[in-house]
């Protein structure tokens, strides 16, 4: 059992302020490559303490795919282990900075994480172990699956698996309450259930998300460890995911009214003591030997532009890379085609193809170069109407795609871009669907993609495949006009046949 008065003493040590360092660009810093079987780091931090974590990184998973049930044959994934805040800052901005230690999100091309190796701010200094053990998480829990949880548990769960350790060779454990979780449920105590349960990631202010942290964390513990509640806990899943009032579904599920529940919910912060358990590593894993290499400066500023352009959290940092790259004579046509994929993200579609005419032809047939062409072509053709369309342009575009599709099958950013060229250039619907198909497989929580999809299956009154597709952009749609029209679908189309 671990006390929670265990964590008193944290707070004995000081925290030393350093002054402000002189600005820096991102592309100043020496970057490197950490390689392992399922993960690719991309870290301005110590190599030698990376290299650690990917190998802790790796015994991670293989206990986590085995505890969460998921399919082992996951993608690598790639992470942004930016050695300060400095550099975390850089990569998404002060104000989101200020709120995280760590990030995972997906998009079209992939799924990334994002993670602060470093962890210090006035008040705390945490495991850079424990924010990589919660993004991978995150990662395992929605990788190719557009399953949602409660934003309680999300955060929770994760939190809850971050904590694991490896105290002796071929074993775990787990169950240890995160530091600065103990911190928050200390001073500002427990989140009122009913709160808790119907907390969303837009209805919690800044404020509030430690709460839902925290709380989150230990009715996810009490859940998997002391209520022995995981096999009901996967009940109310399947109904919230249906659509279901997640404190009534919670309540059927585990047999227990919410005031039994806020009953157990209380005893357990009342305790201040948490089970750990312990087991051993599955003994098919062998222990990891990451491969460290040092970038070249234009490879690492290439690498840092194309996740700030997929990410788009911090574009301003692009234009300071530019800026950098160009005085340090390493700038490339690469980095030209990068900007203009971020500059089709605001609309800008005349910087982006003045950077796209700057590139020689002979870096043409560069898939870099390729994809932005294409994309630029299908955004300022959507802008026309139907009748003033440039065929020619959108025939060229839709080579392109398909070439992409041919070279890079697994990024649905492509198919999604093939779907909408065949569509405008007037393809059958069951054409054109069978790439839109193609790119919600591969990227099933992609926004734009999951909307086209659902629409076209209304269209087609295809009930069962609809109600798959649209119930999880209930989740993701936080306008509530957008929400009902869902709804009013779903009613529509239930019990009515499949269209053939």
């Amino acid at each position: 059992m671990v006390s929670r008065a265990a964590v008193f003493l944290v707070l004995c040590f000081g925290f030393v302020l350093t002054a402000n360092a002189a600005p820096r660009y991102l592309g100043e810093e020496i970057w490197y490559e950490v390689d392992s079987e399922n993960f690719r780091v991309i870290t301005d931090g110590d190599p030698k303490a990376v290299k650690t974590l990917v190998a802790d990184l790796e015994r991670y998973r293989a206990v986590a795919t085995e505890l969460l049930e998921v399919d082992p044959n996951t993608p690598k994934l790639t992470i942004y282990a930016a050695g300060d805040r400095d550099t975390y800052a850089g990569l998404v901005g002060a104000e989101l900075a200020e709120m995280t230690n760590g990030l995972f999100d997906t998009s079209a091309e992939g799924s990334y994480a994002l993670v602060n190796l470093d962890g210090r701010s006035i008040k705390k200094q945490l495991k850079a172990r424990e924010f990589l053990f919660h993004e991978y998480t995150h990662f395992l829990s929605y990788n190719g699956n557009t399953i949602h949880f409660p934003y309680w548990y999300s955060e929770g769960f994760a939190e809850f698996m971050a904590t694991m350790s490896f105290p002796k060779k071929g074993r775990y454990e787990l169950g240890e309450i995160p530091q600065e979780r103990a911190q928050t449920l200390m001073y500002a105590g427990l989140m009122p259930l009913d709160r808790l349960l119907r907390a969303t990631v837009y209805n919690t202010d800044a404020e509030e998300k430690a709460d839902v942290y925290a709380s989150g964390w230990l009715l996810s513990h009490w859940l998997m460890m002391e209520g022995d509640k995981s096999e009901e806990f996967k009940q109310f899943v399947k109904a919230y995911n249906d659509g279901a009032d997640p404190v009534k579904s919670l309540e059927k599920a585990l047999g227990m009214s919410v005031k039994e529940l806020e009953k157990a919910y209380v005893a357990a912060f009342d305790s201040g003591e948490y089970e750990v358990v312990s087991g051993e590593i599955p003994a098919h894993f062998k222990e990891a030997k990451p491969k460290v290499k040092r970038l070249p400066k234009r490879e690492s500023v290439n690498i840092l532009a194309g996740f700030i352009a997929q990410s788009g959290y911090n574009l301003q940092a692009l234009d300071d890379l530019l800026s950098y790259a160009y005085h340090a004579g390493i700038y490339s046509t690469q980095l030209a085609a990068i900007k203009a994929s971020a500059d089709l993200r605001i609309g800008d579609f005349p910087q982006a193809s003045h950077l796209l005419a700057s590139v020689p032809r002979s870096d043409r047939q560069q898939p870099w170069y390729l994809s932005a062409h294409a994309w630029l072509t299908v955004n300022q053709q959507a802008t026309v109407p139907n009748h003033a369309r440039d065929l020619r342009s959108l025939k060229k575009s839709r080579e392109e795609f398909k070439y992409l599709v041919d070279k890079e099958p697994e990024n649905a950013s492509h198919w999604f871009g093939l779907a909408m060229a065949m569509e405008m250039l007037g393809y059958p619907r069951e054409e054109y669907l069978e790439k839109l198909e193609q790119a919600y497989i591969r990227a099933p929580r992609e926004l734009h993609i999951a909307q086209w999809l659902a629409e076209e299956l209304y269209q087609q009154k295809d009930a069962e495949y609809f109600a798959k597709v649209a119930k999880p952009l209930m989740f993701e749609l936080p306008d509530e006009d957008e929400n009902k029209q869902i709804k009013m679908r779903l009613a529509e189309l239930q019990g009515k046949p499949k269209s053939i």
